[in-house]
């Protein structure tokens, strides 16, 4: 009799844990690579046709003031995933497969998403590209995620590990065709899904889509009016819809928040794309790389419609970890703030009173409220991806035939009022010289606690090579 009570006794607590296990909202971030502002028929596009995320935008929130921490993959990936500045993370350059990035990945002791919420009972996965470093302590498997499925990093063929898929740590397929991974993550990530619902998951699936090569599937070449790029942005919404359908059909979309967005804007010299209405793109601190299609939905829990409160990628880190009831490191600056009550109500304030503008390591540009200063400086001061010896510097007021490549060089100090002029278009800094002489103010403060080329700032963690904005 006493070995029957003590086993029900049992049955029941674990009954009791697993109830309080499946309150924990389950977690996907779906993580568009190089989707530009304006690339989305929700945001405006008028020859591609996005049903399935649009609808994602209907259920959800829209957010039209949706900021990411750089304009280059890696250092955009390393803010979302700790919350922190590139600068102040320790991954500012994009991480590439050259010797002089070697031992470059993101640092073992930065905590990150899955680190928190693994230590909260949560499944964690990453499937897709990581680009985060992939040398022992720099893994998927090393921050915080049980399993990771995908690619180092961008896919390639000029060298033999990049068009490889791993499955932690081990490569499990070789020579892989580009155009069949979408279809293979978004088959892991169902998958994963169906293997963990009854238990509360974070799944990081990091899509290489619309990133180059622009390879849409067979099956999608010529369905848009936006020529191939439109098919690969079509192809990314068919398996945005896929995803949804199953969180639909397996019953967890009632607990579970989805989190849609860009790593940076469009790369639209190289490759096409859309900013709609805003200036430059991926490569440049103008909104055209900086802000970014995003959408979060948890049914029932989170508003609907559109919001346009400024905001960023950063914020996911405390925002989720106060959902899911896990502790927000407290030994370290964590430049995300909580916006669970901007998610849940739909309005509110921008809870950063000041946010940076960094490309690389040089501090190009500062915001607040509607206020965006563009600072001085030369092509040397820029990463390889900017650099350009030829360019003059921009001396002018207006910018409307600036062109997707941004503000390389810059003579004198640009201020731009967002509200009404997202486009960053007319520079209104001599009406304006108190709002100037502060941001240039804060500018040189924080140069001081996070770098900048010539500065090591006090909460810096430097990259383990030299000449950081070189290739070589």
């Amino acid at each position: 009799m006493k070995i029957f009570i003590k086993l029900s006794i049992l049955i029941c607590f674990s009954a009791v844990l697993k109830m309080h296990a499946q309150e924990k909202p389950n977690i996907i971030i779906l993580f568009a690579d190089d989707l530009g502002y304006g690339d989305l028929s929700c945001y405006g596009a008028q020859d591609v046709k996005t049903p399935n995320i649009d609808q994602l935008a209907n259920e959800g929130l829209r957010f039209t003031d949706f900021q990411v921490a750089s304009s280059v993959c890696s250092p955009s990936r390393a803010a979302l995933l700790t919350g922190r500045y590139p600068m102040r993370n320790g991954f500012p350059v994009a991480q590439g497969k050259i010797e002089k990035h070697k031992d470059y990945g993101l640092d073992p002791d930065e905590i990150t998403i899955a680190d928190m919420l693994l230590k909260e009972d949560y499944a964690t996965m990453a499937i897709g590209k990581w680009h985060l470093g992939f040398n022992k302590g720099h893994q998927p498997t090393d921050h915080g995620f049980q399993q990771h499925y995908g690619l180092q990093s961008n896919w390639n063929t000029s060298h033999p590990d990049l068009d490889d898929v791993y499955h932690n740590g081990k490569v499990v397929k070789e020579n892989v065709a580009f155009e069949t991974l979408i279809g293979d993550y978004t088959n892991k990530a169902i998958e994963y899904m169906e293997e963990n619902k009854e238990n509360p998951f974070f799944l990081y699936l990091a899509y290489h889509s619309v990133h180059s090569p622009i390879k849409p599937s067979k099956d999608f070449i010529g369905t848009s009016k936006g020529s191939l790029y439109g098919d690969y942005v079509q192809e990314l919404d068919y398996h945005v819809g896929r995803l949804t359908q199953a969180l639909a059909d397996k019953k967890l979309d009632e607990n579970t928040i989805v989190i849609f967005l860009s790593d940076n804007g469009p790369a639209i010299c190289h490759f096409g794309g859309s900013a709609g209405p805003l200036n430059g793109g991926k490569y440049t601190t103008m909104e055209g790389g900086f802000r970014i299609p995003a959408i979060i939905k948890w049914k029932g829990k989170f508003a609907t419609g559109v919001n346009d409160t400024f905001l960023s990628s950063m914020d996911l880190l405390p925002t989720l970890a106060s959902l899911a009831g896990a502790e927000t490191p407290k030994d370290r600056v964590i430049d995300g703030k909580n916006i669970t009550s901007v998610l849940k109500t739909g309005k509110g304030i921008s809870p950063h009173k000041y946010v940076y503008y960094y490309n690389g390591i040089n501090l190009q540009a500062i915001r607040k409220g509607p206020w965006k200063l563009h600072l001085p400086r030369t092509s040397e001061d820029q990463p390889f991806w900017s650099k350009n010896k030829n360019e003059k510097p921009f001396n002018g007021s207006n910018l409307k035939n600036i062109g997707c490549r941004g503000l390389i060089a810059l003579g004198r100090p640009l201020l731009f009022d967002l509200d009404h002029d997202m486009g960053e278009l007319t520079d209104i800094s001599k009406k304006h010289p108190e709002i100037v002489e502060e941001l240039l103010k804060e500018a040189e403060r924080i140069k001081k606690e996070l770098g900048d080329i010539d500065v090591i700032g006090t909460d810096q963690r430097v990259p383990p090579f030299e000449n950081i904005q070189e290739k070589i």
